[in-house]
Order: structure tokens, then C-alpha cells, then sequence
């Protein structure tokens, strides 16, 4: 078991898992129960929810995996899309549209 990285933000946590379990490294979240403790583990990292690759082995490849989602979404944060499906205005960083959850695979920026 090796650290990626931890955070208090339990969301970006079960967001990363989510991104390397989709490209079939196993992971598990280490403090996921203290999450809840809000106002006393905000000053307290060592209690935060912490993401783990099961496999040492996957260390290496779960840490490229997650450098490349972090410049993908930085990259695309600042500019809108429209929906193909419905015109609906997006983030550009959405997969989905937030509006009718259509795939926006191939966004064209809006100006």
C-alpha cells in the first residue's frame, strides 16, 4: 500500500478513486471514516482522507493518471462548451452536460 495523496476535501479524494478504478488500479481511501469530523480534522492533515494504490506496483502509473486528469481539467476550466445535444452551456472540464447528461466528447468552445 502506497499514499497518492490525501485531502480534506473528501470529494476530490472519492473523485481520483473513481478515476483510477475506471482504469483498473485498485485503490482504497485511508481515514474515510474521520472525514465527518469536520472543525477538529481541518487543522489536523494526518486524520484527513487519504488515497491509496492497493498494489505498489500501481503507484507509478496512478500518479501519471492523476497528474494528467489535474491538467486536463485545469486546461479546460476557464472556457465554456455547448451541449451537442441540447446547446445547454457547460464547464468546459464536464464529460456530461449537466442539463440532459449527454457525452460532450469533442466540445466546441463558445465564444
Amino acid at each position: 500500500m502506497k499514499e497518492l495523496f490525501r485531502e480534506f476535501d473528501f470529494t476530490k479524494v472519492g473523485y481520483y478513486q473513481s478515476v483510477l478504478e475506471s482504469q483498473g488500479i485498485k485503490t482504497f481511501i485511508k481515514n474515510r471514516d474521520l472525514a465527518g469530523l469536520a472543525g477538529e480534522a481541518a487543522i489536523m492533515p494526518d486524520v484527513w482522507p487519504a488515497l491509496c494504490v492497493v498494489e505498489d506496483a500501481d503507484y507509478e502509473r496512478a500518479m501519471q493518471e492523476i497528474r494528467e486528469n489535474i491538467s486536463y481539467n485545469e486546461a479546460r476550466v476557464d472556457i465554456e462548451v455547448s451541449c451537442p445535444a441540447c446547446s445547454e452551456l457547460n464547464p468546459g472540464n464536464f464529460d456530461l452536460c449537466w442539463s440532459c447528461g449527454a457525452t460532450i466528447a469533442e466540445p466546441v468552445a463558445t465564444e
